[in-house]
Order: C-alpha cells, then sequence, then structure tokens
C-alpha cells in the first residue's frame, strides 16, 4: 500500500511522527535512565530532527525538497511492507492535474486529502482517499490523528472492490466475498446437502446483481455480513459463515463436518460480534431436523428462545455476548 500525504495533512496526522515512528523510538532512550525534564526535551528535538532527515533519504530524488513521510506498517498487519510511501504528488494549491506525479497502480494507493480540491484530483485518478469531513471524503474521519493502517488499507479494498480479510482462526481463512468468488459459490451449494435447510442460490445472472448490491450496502454500510470460509492448508472454499445484523448463520462442506470447523469459524464470529458491534444477543434461526446445528448451538452456548419463525419453520436460539468472557 502506497500512502500519499502532503505536508498539510501530514501536520494534522501527529500520528505519522509520534505514534506509529517516533515514539517507540523515544520509549527506547528515555526509558534507560531518569533524566532532567531539560535534557529530554534537548535530546527529544534532536531525535525527531534525525528521525525526519532519515524518512528524506528514502523519497525519490525530485521530491527531497517536500515533506512527505514513509509510515511502518504496523506489525499486526500481515506482510505489509515497511515502506509504504514510494511515489506521491505536491497539489496543495494546484487545482489541475498538469504537474500531478501519477502512481503506476492507483489501486495501491491512499490519499490523505487535506482539501476538497485533491480529493477531487484522487477521485479523477481512480485513488482512494480519506480526509476530514470538510474535504468531502466518502470515508471521513474526525480528525486525521485517528487513522491508523489497517483503517487505511480497508478504505484502500473497498474503494476497489477488494474484499476484506475478516480474520482466521487455527485452520480457516475468513474474508468477505468478491464477485470473482461466484463459480466457487455455486460449486459449493451444489455439494450434497448444503441446500436442505438454506435457500439456494439463484440463477446466475440474478446472483450476480444481488451480490453486487450485497457488496456495496451490506459490507460497505455495516461492514458485516456473510463472509466466506476458506481453508489455510489448501486455500479452498469450504463453508459461508458470519452475520446478518444480530444473526449468526453457517454452512460448511459435507467433507469438512463433524471435524469442529463450523464450532471453530463460529466462535471467531461471535468474538468478532463482541469486540466489533453494539450487538448484545446473537440469534439463530434453526429447522429443529437440521439436529446437527441445534447440537452446534447449544455448544457455542445458545439456548431456545421459545420462539417459532413460521415462516421458514424454525426455532429461535439465542446467546447474551456482551456478558460473557472470550470462548
Amino acid at each position: 500500500m502506497i500512502i500519499i500525504i502532503d505536508e498539510a495533512s501530514a501536520k494534522l496526522a501527529s500520528f505519522y511522527y509520534h505514534d506509529e515512528i517516533f515514539k517507540p523510538q523515544w520509549r527506547s532512550v528515555a526509558g534507560k535512565a531518569s533524566m532532567s525534564e531539560e535534557l529530554q526535551e534537548k535530546l527529544y528535538g534532536a531525535l525527531l530532527g534525525k528521525l525526519l532527515d532519515e524518512l528524506q533519504k528514502k523519497l525519490p530524488d525530485e521530491l527531497q525538497e517536500k515533506l512527505y513521510v514513509a509510515l511502518p506498517a504496523d506489525e499486526s498487519i500481515n506482510d505489509f511492507q515497511k515502506t509504504t510511501i514510494q511515489e506521491s504528488a505536491d497539489n496543495t494549491t494546484k487545482a489541475n492535474t498538469g504537474n500531478l506525479r501519477i502512481p503506476k497502480a492507483p489501486t495501491d494507493c491512499i490519499w490523505i486529502v487535506s482539501n476538497r480540491q485533491q480529493k477531487q484530483i484522487a477521485d479523477s485518478l481512480g485513488i482512494a482517499s480519506v480526509g476530514e469531513p470538510q474535504c468531502g471524503t466518502r470515508y471521513a474521519v474526525e480528525s486525521l490523528a485517528e487513522l491508523d493502517i489497517e483503517y487505511l488499507e480497508r478504505v484502500r479494498r473497498r474503494y476497489n472492490h477488494i474484499p476484506w480479510d475478516i480474520g482466521e482462526t487455527d485452520r480457516c481463512l475468513i474474508r468477505e466475498l468478491s464477485l470473482s468468488d461466484l463459480p466457487a459459490l455455486y460449486e459449493l451449494y451444489d455439494k450434497p446437502g448444503m441446500t436442505d435447510f438454506v435457500e439456494p442460490l439463484y440463477d446466475y445472472e440474478t446472483e450476480l446483481e444481488y451480490q453486487k448490491a450485497y457488496i456495496e450496502n451490506m459490507y460497505g454500510f455495516y461492514e458485516y455480513g456473510m463472509w466466506l470460509v476458506f481453508s489455510k492448508e489448501t486455500g479452498k472454499l469450504i463453508g459461508r459463515a458470519g452475520l446478518e445484523h444480530n444473526e449468526l448463520g453457517y454452512m460448511i462442506a459435507p467433507k469438512f463436518q463433524n471435524q469442529g470447523y463450523a464450532t471453530e469459524v463460529c466462535r471467531f464470529i461471535i468474538d468478532y460480534a463482541r469486540e466489533n458491534t453494539d450487538f448484545e444477543k446473537l440469534y439463530c434461526r434453526i429447522d429443529e431436523r437440521n439436529e446437527a446445528s441445534v447440537r452446534l448451538a447449544k455448544k457455542l452456548g445458545f439456548t431456545n428462545s421459545g420462539h417459532v419463525d413460521e415462516d421458514i419453520h424454525a426455532s429461535i436460539y439465542r446467546k447474551n455476548i456482551k456478558n460473557n468472557e472470550k470462548h
């Protein structure tokens, strides 16, 4: 990921210097010995000046005179490059793209804009942008200092219709669906027993339009939904699981049933809902003839609420997720 940033937004995004780059270095020095406040202040200034000099050396020669910064990726983000700024352009005062240095791959970039003019240029180049509300970006934050690498990467992916990676368990990867996954999804649903208790997919053209709208409106607005489950070992699609608002849904291919995969994935999703949503309870709608799903729901701590959805002849199970510890 390439982050484009100008001097104005760099000053606003204090995390660039302080939280992500400078604070760890400062702690490693200041924590070694007790110092007077005067000495700490001098050392702080010296280290900061040296750090900015080092950052500028990483930039292309033609940008040396400008204040662009390279933000090291957070260690918790999988396999991100340590230097994320490679190419960018200074257009703080320009209304056109005449002098704009266009990155080779706009889909790899995200632009932290500091005004509407930059946002418009980013749109014209097909580059994702994020900024404060007055900049008019679709993805707005109250303060640039709130930004972090994970959020920027998710905005870049959403803008470019690249599915988000939701998380992983010991044996599975969980991510959003993309339209390119549809053939694998049809293959999954064609396996014996997969549609015994769930609705089958529509015909291809109808399903394509449905999933386009789902990605835009469900993933794009709520940031959750029904996701895809892949085997880490093979990379193959083995199921679906996720949240339809406060309802947990899941299905696993026959080959992987009765091996703990559904339990593993559903536990991850329950923890995800606890940490990332405001839901107090989760629900499951289960046909009582689906004995495997009933057993799984009870194993996960769901209890029969005593209510029935007459439309689909399903019992409603529920679980309080806010007062329970992680399993």
